[in-house]
């Protein structure tokens, strides 16, 4: 069993996206995939990770009583080259690295948790409205 702090959760609930502060920053045809129910570090900052049928995302709340978001976000057409390693003894961390507009990126965290990203993060880079087309955004 893998332990909740190092998983990544696969959605199709859209009520429970509904609930989440992410849904502001979503556009209209953007729908998540997938999210890290742990923290990754990315420039010694703590975020959440979302990857929906559009783009990447790195989610994060500061603040107790006033609460701020900050959101940093890639399209999955300018991401490239992307590594997984992993690295420490009984607390194995997993880290992310890949190209993108922004230059190059570093997510850290758990190693279970990383390796789950990086599958599906890779998947999305390949094939960003699968196979079938079943997660291509609706055309009106």
């Amino acid at each position: 069993m893998v332990p909740l702090e190092s998983t990544v959760v696969f959605l199709d609930d859209e009520t429970f996206i509904n609930h989440m502060p992410i849904k502001d920053y979503l556009l209209r045809e953007e729908k998540v995939l997938f999210w890290s129910d742990f923290q990754v570090t990315y420039n010694e900052e703590k975020y959440k990770v979302f990857i929906t049928n559009i783009r990447l995302l790195l989610f994060k709340e500061k603040g107790i009583v006033f609460k701020r978001e900050e959101i940093i976000t890639e399209n999955w057409a300018q991401i490239t080259g992307l590594q997984f390693t992993e690295a420490g003894g009984i607390g194995r961390k997993g880290t992310l690295r890949f190209s993108c507009s922004k230059g190059e990126i570093r997510l850290e965290g758990p190693r279970n948790g990383m390796l789950g990203l990086f599958k599906a993060i890779q998947r999305q880079t390949l094939d960003p409205f699968g196979v079938r087309g079943e997660n291509q955004p609706e055309e009106n």
